[in-house]
């Protein structure tokens, strides 16, 4: 079974973190824009509107998506800089960043994915989608090291 490069495990960091942006991206102006209803609202409790409505969606008047935004853009742009070549950004590796930030990451996404399943009561399928990114990411950056 062939196994991915290094350069195809960063590639697809890469990827999966632009996607990431995008998502977080979409939450955030969906938090702006307060419709009613999303298009991601399946029932009571698969409801984005129902998460994007709660307490727990803004700290200080700023949607919590925007801290998927920037992870994932810290993200692609670490992923983009090792692809480029660069090997280290201050005392660390890039590996350890990637492997710093992804735990981060889908740390947040765990965390705010408690909240929702125990405290909303509702899953926003989309915030879902964007915690499996976490963990695929997360799951590519603890390979590098080993990867050729």
């Amino acid at each position: 079974m062939p196994t991915l490069s290094r350069g195809d495990r960063l590639l697809l960091v890469a990827a999966l973190s632009a996607f990431g942006v995008v998502n977080a991206a979409y939450l955030t102006w969906q938090w702006y824009a307060a419709a009613s209803a999303s298009w991601c609202d399946l029932d009571a409790y698969f409801s984005c509107s129902k998460v994007r409505d709660s307490a727990w969606s803004a700290v200080g008047g700023v949607p919590t998506a925007t801290v998927g935004v920037a992870g994932f853009a810290i993200l692609l742009a670490l992923a983009v800089l090792a692809l480029r070549g660069m090997e280290r950004l201050g005392p660390w590796s890039l590996d350890r960043w990637l492997l710093l930030f992804a735990l981060a990451g889908a740390g947040v996404g765990a965390g705010l994915t408690v909240v929702e399943v125990f405290v909303i009561q509702a899953i926003c399928i989309l915030c879902v989608f964007g915690f499996a990114l976490d963990l695929a990411i997360l799951g590519l950056a603890v390979t590098l090291p080993r990867a050729d």
